[in-house]
């Protein structure tokens, strides 16, 4: 990130310009598209996995660490799933934090290329800016930020749903065995 968000920021400069201008803007991946579109409740993509546990997760730890990291992952910040869960230095729960972007990028350089939605206008949207209010700001006001936003979260609750449910059922075992014993 260190050497990329200067550039990521003067593309983010020149599509204000020309958004400004009523130009065609001339860049996909500016620092606003990375922060508001790749970031869904944080690095990672993790507001789908905190939905999912607060949601349907059967295991006390999975619904309490989902509970505790709603309301700031609403707001991008994700560490206390990444480091509650934990996904550092977790292999198996590193793939989907390492995937659901990665398949969320190229989604979203794909449809923005092809004109189906809109690019970033170049005003810099603070990264703490709730996800989908975000998506609506950061395209200059024109919805089909907030329908891309829509279409990465359900991509990325794909990607994360059987690794969570893996994660889950472990726990559920492991909460299980502790009570049997007990």
């Amino acid at each position: 990130k260190a050497v990329m968000e200067p550039i990521w920021i003067n593309a983010s400069l020149e599509n204000l310009a020309a958004f400004q201008e009523g130009a065609e803007l001339p860049h996909i991946i500016t620092v606003t598209f990375i922060e508001n579109f790749l970031w869904i409740g944080g690095s990672g993509a993790t507001l789908p996995l905190v939905v999912y546990m607060s949601a349907f997760a059967r295991s006390k730890q999975a619904k309490q660490i989902g509970r505790l990291s709603i309301a700031p992952g609403i707001f991008n910040i994700n560490e206390s799933v990444t480091f509650g869960i934990p996904v550092v230095l977790n292999p198996f729960l590193m793939i989907p934090f390492v995937l659901g972007p990665l398949v969320i990028l190229l989604i979203d350089y794909i449809t923005m290329k092809a004109g189906i939605f809109p690019l970033t206008a170049g005003i810099v949207i603070p990264w703490t800016t709730p996800y989908f209010i975000s998506g609506y700001l950061a395209t200059g006001g024109k919805i089909g930020g907030v329908l891309l936003q829509i279409i990465n979260f359900v991509v990325s609750f794909l990607i994360w749903l059987p690794f969570a449910r893996a994660w889950d059922k472990q726990a559920y075992a492991q909460e299980n065995a502790k009570t049997a014993k007990a």
